[in-house]
C-alpha cells in the first residue's frame, strides 16, 4: 500500500518579507502537499495508513471534530484505498455541523459515530470492540482508547519533513533561527522536534498553541516528540480565547497575505499562528534573522470563513 506518490514532496519553500524588525520570513508550503487540499495532515495520515498495512489491520478507525483537517484526509486517504473509515467526533456545542471538511469526509463515505466528550475512551472501545465481532481488525489513529500508545508513528511523519527543512538550508545557503507553526494535537511540532534532537539542530521551534492551555498542551508536544522534561516553546498568548475563536487582528493578518502573496490562512489555525507568530517576534526576536513558518494546510477552513463573512455581510 503505497501512498507516497500521492504527494508532492517535498513542498517548496518560498520568500515572503522582511518585518519592520529585520526577521527575513520564509514559508514552507505544507498546504501544496497535492492530495484532498493539501496539509500537514496528509503526511501524518500517510503515516497511519502504512502503520495500519504493517500491522495487518482492515478498519480505519479515526477521532476529532467535524471540523477536523486530519479526518478530512483519513476518510480520503482510506476512501482512495477502499479501506472502510469510522470517525468518533464528539458533541461540541455551537460548532456549525456543515462546515467544509464535514462535507468532504462525509462525501468520502466515512461513518460517523457521535460521542459526549466524557464518553470517548467508552466510545472507542466499544466501537473498536463492535467491529472485531463484525469480522475486522479496527486500527484506531491513536494507540488504545485513552489516546496513548501510537506517538512514533505520528512523530515519523515531521521528523522525516525536518530533514527536508535542513536540505533545503543546505542547498540554499540558508539557516533559520527559528521556525514557527499552528500547533494543536502536539504531532507536527513533537516531530519537529524529534527530527531537530536526531539531526543535532540549534533553532527554536515555536509551537503557537490554538487551543490548549500550557500544561496540557506542552505535555502533549513533549509525548508526541518522545521527549521528557525538556524546555519547549509552546506559546498559549495568542489563543485568542481558544479553538476556533479569533479577533480583528487574526482577520487583518489574513486579508493581507491574500492581497500580498495570494496565500490563503484560515483563522482555526494557520492564521491564528501567523498572527501569533508576529506578536511573538516584536516581543522576542531581536535576535532572530531566518524565520520559516510551516503553512500546515486547512484551505476548506479558510472557504468556512469566507462564507462566515458572507453572512455577516449580507
Amino acid at each position: 500500500m503505497k501512498t507516497e506518490n500521492r504527494f508532492l514532496k517535498p513542498t517548496p519553500v518560498q520568500y515572503l518579507e522582511k518585518l519592520p524588525g529585520g526577521q527575513e520570513i520564509f514559508i514552507k508550503r505544507e498546504d501544496l502537499l497535492g492530495f484532498s487540499f493539501g496539509g500537514n495532515k496528509c503526511r501524518i495520515g500517510a503515516a497511519f495508513l502504512e502503520d495500519m498495512r504493517r500491522r495487518g489491520a482492515d478498519y480505519m478507525v479515526s477521532y476529532g471534530s467535524r471540523k477536523s483537517n486530519l479526518n478530512r484526509v483519513m476518510a480520503a486517504l482510506c476512501r482512495s484505498r477502499k479501506i472502510p473509515c469510522l470517525i468518533i467526533s464528539p458533541q461540541e456545542e455551537g460548532v456549525q455541523e456543515d462546515g467544509f471538511n464535514a462535507v468532504l469526509a462525509d462525501d468520502m463515505g466515512a461513518e460517523r459515530v457521535f460521542c459526549e466528550r466524557s464518553a470517548v475512551a467508552d466510545t472507542v472501545e466499544d466501537t473498536l470492540r463492535s467491529l472485531k465481532a463484525r469480522g475486522y481488525q479496527p486500527y484506531y489513529i491513536y494507540g488504545d482508547a485513552h489516546g496513548m500508545g501510537n506517538e512514533e508513528t505520528a512523530r515519523s511523519a515531521y521528523r522525516d519533513a525536518y530533514d527536508e527543512i535542513r536540505r533545503w538550508e543546505e542547498k540554499n545557503q540558508v539557516e533559520f533561527q527559528a521556525i514557527f507553526l499552528a500547533s494543536g494535537t502536539g504531532m507536527t511540532q513533537g516531530g519537529l522536534l524529534a527530527g531537530r534532537r536526531e539531526r543535532g539542530g540549534r533553532e527554536e521551534i515555536v509551537g503557537i498553541s490554538v487551543a490548549r492551555e500550557e500544561k496540557a498542551g506542552a505535555a502533549a508536544v513533549r509525548r508526541y516528540a518522545g521527549m521528557g522534561n525538556e524546555s519547549i516553546c509552546f506559546e498559549t498568548d495568542y489563543r485568542c480565547g481558544g479553538y476556533g475563536i479569533y479577533d480583528a487582528g487574526i482577520e487583518n493578518v489574513i486579508q493581507t497575505m491574500m492581497e500580498r502573496h495570494g496565500i490563503a490562512l484560515d483563522p482555526v489555525y494557520t492564521g491564528k499562528a501567523y498572527a501569533g507568530m508576529l506578536r511573538w517576534l516584536d516581543r522576542y526576536g531581536d535576535k532572530i534573522r531566518n524565520v520559516l513558518f510551516i503553512h500546515t494546510g486547512g484551505l476548506p477552513l479558510y472557504f468556512d470563513y469566507l462564507n462566515k463573512r458572507m453572512e455577516v455581510e449580507r
